[in-house]
């Protein structure tokens, strides 16, 4: 503005991005809402301006507001910004966006404006939005500042429960968000099958109690970067051992979940890198079914972070 003072006024911005699994676009709708002012707001009007991409990959609407808008306090106006990435969509592609915005207001024939997002903020802000072409058979997009949370399924109770017993009984609390920290992909199928057969040894024997076909589960999944080999564990006989027991009563096979040390009454090391379970095959392999289309349906990449929710509450 031209430094002239007018008064003071109080408005909040919301924002919600809405992106796309399976195809190249995503969506943003923005609402302005004039809270007070103790300036005379009659002819006082708004317009934000917005840029997903200094170049020609990213396509989008004019705005919210194709041009000023009137406002008044205690109004408020709103709109969505459709966006398209129109780069080179072969397969592996990768793009990132980081959103600009501005905020123009005039009144009484003068105008001052504010930015945010873009390299305004401290880390850019968190305006990032990233579409690839790397996960799934389509193209899509993910808002990537946001970590998605994988939650183990209910009909998986005992790894669901060995799970949430890792992470609770394990010092570095890992994948329970408010305790530890996330796991992060590892989407080298290689280094993951590096990953299992460390920590799923020659030292693991399926306990004779699991129903069988019993298979080893380790925690952290093979699939991350927190896996115990990455940690630095030699042998699965270095991991918290833990397995599933079948006791049938009136005809009905009841199954619970048990560790080395339980009957004489010993927890699992906290000191422990990793873990690994006697688990029935169905329900090892059911969660990892799962894990892997979790990972296609939030386009997770190389590193990327995720949260797992096995009935841990989040702290």
């Amino acid at each position: 503005m031209s430094g002239i003072v007018l008064g003071k006024a109080y408005g909040t911005v919301e924002q919600e991005i809405d992106t796309q699994n399976a195809i190249p676009e995503y969506f943003e709708y923005v609402n302005f809402t004039l809270t007070s002012a103790d300036v005379a707001t009659e002819g006082m009007t708004v317009q934000i301006d917005s840029t997903c991409s200094l170049d020609s990959s990213c396509k989008q609407t004019s705005g919210p507001w194709t041009s000023p808008r009137p406002i008044t306090a205690g109004g408020s106006i709103d709109g969505t910004i459709t966006r398209q990435w129109t780069g080179a969509q072969t397969k592996g592609a990768e793009k990132a966006f980081l959103i600009s915005y501005q905020l123009t207001v005039n009144v009484g024939g003068l105008s001052g404006s504010t930015r945010w997002g873009g390299n305004n903020e401290p880390g850019d802000g968190q305006y990032w939005v990233r579409c690839d072409f790397k996960v799934s058979a389509h193209a899509g997009c993910v808002a990537s500042a946001f970590t998605p949370t994988f939650e183990v399924d209910k009909k998986y109770l005992e790894a669901r429960q060995y799970i949430g017993m890792v992470q609770a009984s394990m010092s570095t609390h890992p994948g329970w968000e408010g305790r530890g920290q996330p796991l992060h992909r590892e989407s080298n199928d290689a280094e993951a099958a590096k990953n299992r057969a460390v920590v799923c040894d020659s030292t693991f024997k399926a306990s004779a109690s699991t129903p069988a076909p019993a298979q080893c589960d380790e925690w952290p999944f093979a699939k991350s970067k927190e896996s115990g080999r990455q940690l630095g564990v030699k042998s699965g006989a270095d991991c918290q051992q833990y397995y599933v027991t079948s006791l049938t009563i009136d005809g009905k096979v009841h199954l619970s979940l048990g560790w080395v040390g339980l009957r004489e009454g010993k927890s699992p090391p906290a000191t422990a890198k990793c873990a690994r379970a006697s688990m029935p095959k169905n329900q090892n392999e059911g969660v990892g079914g799962d894990l892997g289309r979790f990972t296609t349906e939030q386009r997770l990449l190389e590193k990327d972070p995720y949260w797992v929710n096995a009935g841990q509450p989040v702290s």
